[in-house]
């Protein structure tokens, strides 16, 4: 189990959790689709302190040089180092970014439903209700930039009121 919570800022700290580093960019960086969208979720949360991060620090590149996803033994060598930095950090919640970071991470912390349920209509209700120990599951936001749009607003809002209710009560 990871020790969660206690800030010494005073102020709960969030980390936001994606998969793999993009190459030539700062984790989750605002240049990417992803990026935007956990910006404007970390500006509709003013008093929490965010830190945002990848399951898999290294860009994970084919033979080509071409951005691919991760392997197993590339999440876990991710996982040794997330789970320093998080010891180090111990942050209020996790907000894992996907269905395979998500599944990864609820594996590595024993934390059930492993495989969550994401709601069709991004609603915080559902969010919560599948929400681990301090561990937040939520929708990767490049598929909802790229298959969903027109719920950016209501995806981004639903994120906020999940996190806002997990470590501001």
């Amino acid at each position: 189990m990871l020790p969660i919570g206690n800030p010494i800022s005073g102020r709960p700290i969030v980390y936001f959790i994606g998969l793999s580093a993009k190459p030539n960019c700062e984790h989750l960086s605002i240049q990417t689709n992803t990026g935007n969208i956990v910006e404007q979720i970390i500006d509709g949360l003013p008093d929490i302190t965010s830190i945002k991060t990848n399951l898999v620090k290294k860009p994970p590149l084919d033979e080509s040089g071409i951005l691919r996803y991760p392997t197993l033994s590339e999440m876990e060598r991710g996982w040794d180092d997330l789970y320093k930095d998080v010891t180090r950090a111990t942050p209020n919640l996790l907000v894992t970014l996907g269905l395979q970071v998500s599944y990864f991470l609820r594996t590595q912390l024993d934390i059930q439903p492993a495989k969550p349920q994401l709601p069709a209509d991004f609603s915080p209700r559902t969010y919560l209700s599948q929400a681990g120990p301090n561990l937040l599951s939520v929708h990767h936001p490049s598929f909802v930039f790229i298959y969903r749009r027109k719920y950016i607003n209501e995806y981004i809002n639903s994120v906020i009121n999940s996190i806002s209710s997990l470590v501001l009560r």
